[in-house]
């Protein structure tokens, strides 16, 4: 037993020798910055730190919100230093602090640098009773033990002339060892403790070196941590703000409420039409405006999932969105139905623009001469008509007419009203019932024949070769030679080859007849075996309807790109329904008869309808629907939102805007709906030049920081 005590006197040798004053002052922080921001997280000011003292100033509104700070810890000295591997624990209920290397290792060698995080987040809700003006001051001054990652670090060989320090700047006279090491350290002294007993009992000469031996080894294996602290003083102020989207709800359980609840069914969401539950339409006049990304806004209702729709007014002045602000500069565009495309151009898919310089500046361009021009796949682009791609007036091609011409829009920059981003036609190509898209594909372009003293036979009904590429009418076929007592046997025999043998490759459908001018026939024409109903989807339904831009859209898109891009984390990603069901094809259906009234072609929204539902999916325009994408989440408001509203409250701003509602398609002419200088609405052809104001849908998380809502102190949403 002698020999026993004197070896186990040796073990603690290390511990004794190591439980000595720790330094740190080989130790600092040499760079703080943020990293990554949860949530409304805001930094007030910058963080500052001296030696291992860092100093945070933030404000911080919904549990969740958190920050990432990227921190470089340098080792000055000539030591290897270890890193306490204990998760650190605050005694804050709602701010949590926590500090974890990069590289997954707990020791900050020798002269060298360690990366590591500090994140703070907000991880409960403050109860009301402790906030003061809605607002908690969670200010702490703590210590942060650094908290590698879980991943079990292996046990370095630590000499007795490299053994660890403190980062302490107190004395501390018992280090604290690290679990891993203790548990290695006892295994160790447990075995050899056995061992030696073994040898002692059995009177073994060799004992007396054996016992050296070990020990020397031990010395080296056997060491304490000095633990690792870094001050922080914090001063995390928590405002608890209301929602825009709560403020609106809660005013519909006021008395004489003007937020009224929405009951039928809606498309919120890209495929799913449900019972509105959450969906509330703003009435209120004076509880409306909301400054939102520097613009003014007003409100228009809420959304099932919890979003808020907001429709364009302007800029602020002095902080307000009153009536009747100056004018500011936007663009201005037209119909240009005979673009001449006859020269080597760079063309755009989209493009940019400067108010300052009055410029445009082409996007995604690329060269084209006439010699390799294939002109339909123009259709969509933009042109400055030049090979800089940088003018001062802009081109969108709409459609393809023949030879080298086109028809589509011409933009310039000017004054225009202040609660308008642009004029401009919704669509600028050729009349089809393509054109009420807010994007669009096939056109089939309407074309203009005289009938009168022609004879041509006609029929309801064809048969296609396909080996020869022949239509060939059959079923009931009419030959009419005297128009002027004849038209009306012609009923509904829409289909015509334009001779009397009833066959060509091209064939024509008629789908109006004017009797009174010379009995022109309105038709399209159809090749490859389609009918009637191939072409209407392939211009209304089709997987891949969405293919260009309207012109609306490509206004839009410009302004957000230009203006509110840094905003896409505060959007919610909304439907937007260019709803182009047909409630009437007219002489468009195969089986009505071509003259009289019935060659209008209406859509849903014709009619005063005020459901949200939106059937096919390629009509849900959103930035997560692949068959009707949108770039931004950005678009125009629907006829049915301004239905379910007071919308004689909602600005006019003097002038006629789009709405995104296909109204009907006439004898030459596709119409949308628009609202009007009183504020009614009515049906304009896509070729007009209107105001665009985009509708944007704020996200849940949208908190009102001042105001009151009216125009003389909107909502501010930060």
């Amino acid at each position: 037993m002698k020999y026993l005590r004197i070896f186990i006197i040796i073990l603690l040798i290390p511990f004794i020798v190591l439980a000595e004053e720790c330094d740190v002052s080989n130790i600092t922080i040499t760079s703080m910055k943020p990293n990554k921001i949860e949530g409304n997280t805001e930094v007030i000011s910058d963080p500052t730190f001296e030696d291992r003292t860092i100093n945070l100033d933030l404000k911080m509104y919904e549990v969740g919100d958190s920050i990432s700070y990227d921190m470089t810890i340098k080792n000055d000295s000539e030591e290897d230093y270890m890193i306490d591997e204990d998760t650190f624990k605050t005694d804050s209920d709602y701010i949590e602090y926590t500090l974890k290397t990069k590289d997954n290792t707990n020791v900050v060698k020798a002269n060298s640098t360690k990366e590591v995080s500090l994140i703070v987040t907000y991880k409960k809700e403050i109860e009301d009773d402790k906030l003061t003006n809605n607002k908690f001051n969670a200010s702490n001054s703590l210590k942060l033990s650094l908290n590698t990652s879980e991943k079990e670090q292996p046990l370095d060989i630590i000499t007795t002339d490299n053994i660890k320090e403190s980062l302490d700047p107190k004395e501390v006279k018992n280090p604290v060892t690290s679990v891993s090491s203790m548990l290695l350290i006892s295994l160790i002294l447990l075995t050899t403790i056995v061992i030696v007993y073994i040898l002692i009992k059995r009177k073994n000469r060799y004992t007396k070196y054996l016992l050296i031996i070990l020990s020397m080894i031990l010395i080296p294996t056997v060491y304490a941590i000095c633990k690792c602290d870094i001050e922080v003083e914090s001063t995390i102020e928590i405002e608890k703000l209301p929602k825009l989207y709560d403020t609106i709800v809660g005013l519909s359980n006021e008395q004489n409420a003007c937020v009224t609840k929405y009951d039928g069914e809606v498309t919120d969401e890209v495929g799913k039409t449900v019972p509105a539950s959450n969906v509330y339409f703003n009435n209120c006049e004076n509880q409306r405006n909301v400054i939102f990304g520097g613009f003014c806004w007003q409100v228009i209702r809420t959304t099932e999932t919890g979003g808020v729709k907001m429709i364009y007014n302007g800029e602020p002045v002095n902080g307000k969105c009153e009536k009747n602000r100056s004018n500011h500069k936007g663009i201005i565009g037209s119909i240009e139905s005979n673009l001449n495309l006859n020269n080597n151009y760079l063309y755009g898919s989209s493009f940019t623009y400067d108010v300052t310089n009055n410029t445009f500046s082409l996007v995604d361009t690329e060269f084209f001469t006439l010699s390799d021009l294939n002109y339909e796949n123009l259709i969509g682009h933009y042109t400055c008509k030049n090979t800089s791609g940088i003018c001062t007036t802009l081109y969108h091609i709409g459609s393809y007419t023949s030879g080298i011409g086109a028809a589509g829009a011409i933009y310039q920059i000017n004054d225009i009203g202040y609660a308008q981003v642009g004029t401009s036609p919704f669509n600028a190509g050729m009349a089809t019932p393509a054109m009420v898209g807010y994007m669009f594909n096939i056109s089939y372009n309407f074309n203009i024949k005289v009938l009168a003293n022609t004879e041509f036979k006609y029929s309801d009904t064809f048969v296609y070769d396909n080996n020869t590429n022949t239509y060939t009418l059959s079923g009931t076929t009419k030959t009419i030679t005297n128009w002027s007592s004849e038209y009306n046997t012609i009923e509904n025999a829409h289909y015509t080859c334009w001779n009397t043998t009833g066959k060509c490759t091209t064939l024509s459908y008629i789908y109006n007849i004017d009797r009174y001018n010379n009995y022109n026939a309105f038709y399209i024409e159809l090749k490859n075996g389609k009918n009637i109903r191939d072409a209407l989807n392939e211009m209304l339904t089709i997987d891949d309807v969405n293919k260009y831009n309207s012109s609306a859209k490509g206004i839009i898109d410009a302004w957000f790109k230009h203006n509110l891009l840094n905003k896409m984390n505060s959007l919610d990603d909304a439907v937007y329904c260019n709803d182009r069901s047909v409630i009437d094809y007219g002489g468009w259906n195969e089986n009505q008869i071509i003259l009289g009234s019935s060659h209008i072609m209406s859509f849903k929204n014709s009619d005063r309808i005020t459901s949200l539902s939106c059937s096919n999916i390629t009509d849900q325009f959103a930035v997560s629907n692949n068959k009707a994408k949108l770039a931004y989440p950005v678009a125009l408001l629907e006829q049915e939102e301004l239905y379910n509203m007071n919308y004689s409250t909602l600005l006019g701003v003097n002038s006629f805007y789009w709405l995104l509602s296909p109204a009907d398609f006439q004898i030459a002419d596709t119409c949308l709906r628009t609202m009007t200088f009183d504020n009614t609405t009515s049906n304009y052809p896509a070729s007009a030049s209107f105001g665009i104001r985009p509708v944007v849908s704020l996200i849940y998380k949208s908190y009102i920081s001042s105001g009151t809502g009216s125009e003389n102190n909107p909502w501010i949403i930060e």
